[in-house]
């Protein structure tokens, strides 16, 4: 059992130094040089300290020899020149340390932005994403953010200057009774911990990587209130009441559990604080029993006073002690995360990014896939079978959770198949990076983007962002030279009204601006063309004539078209329906054969043909 409780012991004691290692390799990794500079001056300062301690009590000895006893004066002003040489020194330190902690803490920031971004973007897959994983990742950049972090960084020279004072203190107070700093510096160094492990209760509690889900529920419903993208609805039903209340409700609820947790581990900080008390007044009193005997001198008895009370180095150091806490706990949790996904611990993943290189074939082969997602436990694709050959058009239509965004979502390399093989041109669509710039793909939830227009189309051809002529053709064949027209500041123009100058487009604009964003990548190279819903908010017509213009535009590229509206698909080359249940291909053809057929694909047909005429609408759904 013994042998158990000191393995325990040195356990928590090597996790409480790995803290301090990996927040050291940070800022030497980032910050070399000014990391250094730092270290030397923290050493300065704390020698000025204990310095200074030494001089006061000296000084004043001497003072007061000089003033009692007429003694010479020479030891009064070598001790308090050395008192101002250890202002100075301290003065010194100050300045070095304002100059060099920008100079860490900003390149510092931008490692720890770029290992979060590693980590939620180091996979094609977006199956990291829908679990645990992401909560825990979103947690770790919520604190990136928080003031305690920013401090945390920097703030470990204060708290190293302050710890080496407190050993200079410790060989100070040697020279009175060896055992007695010792003594002290054992209790300030208990109640330390037991505080640190209170503050460590209270920081989980507020901002750990897993919060209490009531705390969750009541950030979620802050967002809602706070969103401009539920604003309608909030305001329509009348939710803000009801949303404020459940709001206080379940931040009450959390807050509850949070202290009764909190009070019950308080009990042994109070107690090691107690302890505290009664030796350090006992130690003074100690020494003020000595005094009184002749043991000890005036100047030694300031001197190791200041001492006593400079031990408090070794206890809680406030917004110090937690800031280093902070900045230990997230790199403790991102280092658990990183290794879960196979990432090197606190450095980015070396290597070249990988281009994307032109597929010789670019045709589609999905061979006996079966995927089901990661939350889910029935499989959304059951043995699909398609081949699409290179520069072909096909559609792709069914019921709802047919699976057609999820096969979208395998051909360009988003998820891995649990079986079977998707593949672009021959090769593996999920472990070959290199298709990335092979397959343009607009889903139907596309990004808005609060940047320039050109940033909003450019994206598609991230490299030929400045090549006006591939933007503006991709505008023209996406139906988009209208919204190019009416923009005052043309390509420069920000797409977001909460900009100074920026505008806000409507649905239908912003389709264009997407599709023109798709054929973007198409005009850079891109061999493959998905369009998965993106026109939802057009009317049937205009989306007729653009998809008709696509595939005017795309001839020779490999194009996939998804719609739920049947006649605007109808040109295709090709048409496959999915079975709703399995996601497989029960139906295989062109539109006029698929309608001879009289199946699935038929009947839905003349359903909407039917709606399109009752609407009066007829050519919309004419065969």
């Amino acid at each position: 059992m013994a042998d158990v409780g000191v393995q325990t012991l040195l356990g928590k004691v090597d996790g409480l130094l790995a803290r301090y290692r990996d927040h050291a390799r940070m800022m030497w990794a980032v910050a070399p040089g000014w990391s250094t500079v730092s270290l030397l001056g923290t050493l300065v300062g704390a020698g000025a300290l204990v310095l200074s301690m030494v001089a006061t009590g000296q000084l004043i000895g001497a003072l007061y020899e000089v003033l009692a006893h007429r003694a010479d004066s020479q030891r009064a002003w070598w001790w308090f020149a050395a008192f101002v040489l250890a202002a100075v020194l301290g003065q010194l330190q100050q300045a070095v340390l304002a100059m060099a902690n920008p100079r860490i803490w900003s390149p510092y920031r931008v490692m720890i932005n770029d290992l979060l971004a590693e980590t939620g973007m180091h996979s094609r897959s977006l199956a990291v994403l829908d679990g645990a994983t992401a909560g825990e990742l979103e947690n770790l950049i919520k604190t990136s953010r928080q003031w305690l972090f920013r401090f945390g960084m920097t703030g470990i020279w204060q708290l190293l200057q302050t710890r080496l004072v407190g050993l200079g203190a410790v060989l100070v107070l040697v020279g009175w009774r060896w055992w007695a700093p010792l003594v002290v510096a054992a209790a300030f160094l208990l109640s330390s911990r037991l505080f640190s492990t209170w503050l460590d209760s209270v920081l989980d509690g507020m901002w750990g990587s897993t919060p209490p889900i009531e705390r969750q529920r009541a950030d979620y419903v802050a967002k809602v209130m706070a969103s401009s993208g539920a604003a309608k609805e909030v305001r329509i039903f009348g939710l803000v009441d009801w949303l404020a209340e459940r709001y206080r409700v379940l931040w009450h609820v959390a807050a509850a559990q949070f202290w009764h947790q909190l009070n019950r581990k308080l009990a042994p900080t109070f107690l090691g604080g107690l302890a505290l008390l009664v030796v350090l007044g006992g130690t003074l009193s100690l020494l003020g029993w000595d005094a009184y005997r002749g043991m000890v001198n005036s100047s030694a008895v300031i001197t190791y006073v200041l001492a006593l009370l400079a031990l408090n180095a070794f206890g809680m150091q406030g917004d110090q002690q937690a800031g280093l806490v902070q900045v230990g706990r997230l790199l403790n949790d991102l280092r658990t995360l990183r290794g879960r996904l196979d990432l090197p611990s606190l450095t980015p993943a070396e290597g070249e990014p990988i281009r994307g290189t032109p597929v010789p074939d670019a045709g589609i082969k999905f061979e006996g896939v079966t995927f089901t997602y990661p939350t889910r436990t029935v499989p959304t694709l059951s043995g699909l079978t398609l081949h699409v050959p290179a520069g072909q058009s096909i559609a792709i239509v069914g019921v709802n959770g047919a699976g057609k965004s999820t096969m979208i979502k395998l051909l360009a390399g988003l998820y891995q198949a649990d079986s079977g093989s998707v593949t672009v041109g021959g090769r593996d669509a999920f472990a070959d990076p290199a298709l990335d710039r092979a397959v343009a793909v607009i889903f139907q939830d596309f990004i808005h983007y609060p940047l320039s227009l050109r940033d909003n189309v450019g994206f598609g051809a991230l490299e030929r962002r400045s090549d006006t002529e591939l933007l503006e053709r991709a505008m023209t064949d996406a139906a988009g030279r209208d919204v190019l027209a009416s923009l005052d500041h043309a390509w420069d123009s920000v797409l977001s009204s909460e900009y100074e100058d920026g505008t806000e487009l409507s649905g239908g604009q912003w389709q264009r601006i997407a599709l023109a964003r798709a054929l973007a990548a198409v005009g850079a190279g891109a061999q493959i063309l998905v369009l998965d819903e993106p026109t939802a908010a057009l009317d049937v017509r205009a989306e007729a004539e653009l998809f008709e213009r696509f595939l005017s535009v795309t001839k020779g590229v490999t194009t996939v078209l998804v719609s739920h509206r049947l006649a605007t698909v109808r040109r295709a080359d090709r048409i496959v329906v999915l079975d709703g249940d399995t996601g497989k291909v029960t139906e295989d053809g062109t539109h006029d054969e698929l309608l001879a057929q009289g199946g699935a694909y038929a009947t839905m047909f003349r359903l909407q043909a039917r709606r399109f005429a009752q609407a009066g609408d007829p050519d919309e759904g004419s065969d």
